[in-house]
């Protein structure tokens, strides 16, 4: 090993915020488990509700990802019935809507989300919650 790769090794910040991400991810997938979800599709389907009236490109620069990411997202859920695509009025764009079966599985999923929000902020301490927020924002374009 070379003492670039070492340093590399020690100090990526990106290697660390992936891991932790990948942690918490496998905490929340585990709880939402019994709903059949995963926590990105709990998230994308709470984003789009909050964010009513929603365009694809808005709502992946709102989530941070890929627009094509997004858009295969939410292809795969409007084919479970947990979303779909309403043409807007001059027909070029669509909008985001969650279906009542999306809604029922936010609803359904929403205690498992709690014992998964606890258990991450248990483990996690609330300075450290903190300090993630204050990171996303100071981060957030």
């Amino acid at each position: 090993m070379t003492q670039t790769t070492r340093q590399v090794g020690r100090e990526c910040i990106g290697f660390r915020v992936r891991m932790l991400n990948r942690m918490i991810t496998a905490i929340y997938d585990d709880a939402l488990a019994g709903v059949g979800l995963k926590a990105s599709q709990f998230n994308l389907l709470v984003a789009a509700v909050n964010r009513e009236e929603t365009r694809p490109a808005d709502l992946a620069k709102f989530l941070e990802m890929d627009e094509s990411t997004l858009s295969r997202n939410v292809e795969r859920m409007c084919a479970k019935g947990w979303l779909r695509l309403e043409p807007e009025e001059d027909r070029r764009s669509h909008l985001i809507k969650v279906t009542e079966k999306g809604m029922g599985l936010i609803r359904k999923g929403y205690p498992a989300w709690q014992k998964a929000q606890e258990e991450v902020g248990r483990r996690l301490g609330s300075e450290s919650i903190a300090a993630l927020k204050s990171v996303l924002r100071k981060l957030r374009r």
